[in-house]
């Protein structure tokens, strides 16, 4: 696929800042010679059998995923680890380093796991897997085309897999997680690069709110992930990294987080645009989405958090801004532990660039006897059961999990009755 820029995108990417011995979040000179590696990286599978969810930031998640060298703290990684497994991407060569760096730091390394493979970037949100559950009930990774032409952070979502033994599809368009939220009930919403960066699109639309659909990317969307609706906007920051992640993210499925600004700001009147947008568009629900608002008035990359279970990690920097933000995060989630770390962030790579959430494998969101998980527990249920029992059907580990009422491992006779006992009460 051919990756569409304006001359301007090019210049600031080509020239964008990074860490001294790490690659930029955008474009080297070399890599931008290069970027016709992106196409030669793609590669597309069948979907995954459907109906297919997008799972969604906020849901149970057993760990995250960085690599070393890290791109966080070793501080904010001891605070993932007292609650959820760190898989670590690393090279052979460097795994000793990446342990006793967390080792030396109290990371609890009983809640580590080494994923091995070198990476060319520590922006794992960027190249990382994105989650799905299947229409087997089976959470598996639907991957993307990564949008810089590196083959190592590109392959880091099959690695995953690999290590997690769990199923691998592959929808080949160009993407970054940056610029990627869901709800995990079909809605979706990026910025403009999502189409621009498909040449299957034709556009270089760079303004529209919202822009027209583009068909190429919408289906793909549907097919793979569930998607609905998707929400495509021209990135009111005017950035060069034009990803959402640094304006904007849901919250849960019913609320989500938007920047603001004075309205002394250049890009004012763009970011109220998206918000009244935003503001006009419905949940999964029918109802209208709860927006709430976090002053960034110097470009604070407050937005660019981690939501990991009950905790939210929120970049700070020592700002005068920094307790009004950590209030603003408390305001719109009540039930969660809202934590500030410092770190090397800037307006467009902050905590949420490097981190990426891994969903709890064992979690199903359907209730015990709903075993065709079609949110209905009835006859049809009673019949897949028998089915399973008889050996007529081999039954997912999810549909297992589900009828597996007296939670012995197996399904059987006893099963069946727990079942049609609850259906006639």
């Amino acid at each position: 696929m051919k990756v569409l820029f304006t001359s301007l995108f090019i210049i600031s990417l080509i020239s964008a800042d990074t860490t001294e011995g790490e690659l930029p979040i955008g474009f080297t000179p070399e890599e931008w010679e290069n970027r016709h590696l992106i196409e030669e990286m793609g590669f597309r599978t069948d979907p995954p059998p459907g109906p297919v969810r997008n799972i969604a930031e906020f849901e149970p998640m057993q760990g995250v995923l960085i690599r070393y060298p890290f791109g966080v703290s070793t501080s904010v990684i001891r605070e993932m680890a007292e609650d959820v497994i760190v898989y670590c991407l690393v090279s052979s060569s460097q795994q000793n380093s990446a342990y006793n760096s967390m080792n030396n730091a109290d990371v609890n390394m009983d809640n580590v796991e080494f994923i091995l493979g070198s990476t060319d970037s520590y922006w794992t949100r960027d190249y990382g897997p994105w989650w799905v559950v299947d229409g087997n009930g089976d959470i598996g990774v639907v991957d993307f085309t990564y949008n810089r032409p590196r083959p190592n952070d590109n392959q880091a979502p099959y690695k995953v897999s690999q290590h997690l033994d769990v199923p691998y599809y592959s929808a080949d368009f160009v993407s970054a997680g940056g610029n990627y939220m869901t709800d995990g009930f079909g809605i979706s919403a990026s910025t403009q690069i999502t189409y621009t960066e498909n040449n299957q699109c034709g556009t270089n639309d760079d303004s529209s709110v919202p822009l027209p659909p583009c068909a190429y990317i919408d289906n793909i969307m549907e097919d793979y992930y569930g998607i609905e609706t998707y929400h495509v906007v021209a990135d009111p920051n005017d950035e060069y990294i034009d990803h959402i992640d640094c304006w904007g993210k849901y919250l849960s499925p019913t609320r989500m987080m938007i920047r603001e600004v004075p309205a002394s700001h250049s890009q004012y009147q763009e970011i109220e645009e998206v918000v009244d947008y935003f503001e006009s568009t419905l949940t999964s629900t029918g109802e209208e989405w709860e927006v709430f608002r976090i002053y960034t008035p110097s470009d604070q990359p407050y937005t660019n958090s981690l939501i990991l279970n009950n905790k939210v990690f929120v970049p700070i920097s020592s700002s005068s801004w920094d307790d009004d933000a950590i209030e603003a995060y408390q305001l719109a989630m009540p039930n969660h532990e809202i934590i500030g770390f410092t770190g090397s962030w800037v307006s467009t790579d902050a905590l949420h660039c490097r981190a990426k959430g891994i969903p709890d494998l064992t979690y199903t969101s359907y209730s015990d006897g709903d075993v065709n998980m079609d949110n209905s527990i009835d006859v049809l249920d009673v019949v897949l059961l028998v089915n399973f029992v008889l050996g007529v059907t081999d039954p997912t580990g999810t549909e297992l999990q589900i009828g597996d009422f007296n939670d012995d491992g197996i399904l059987n006779i006893l099963d069946i009755i727990s079942l049609v006992n609850q259906i006639i009460g």
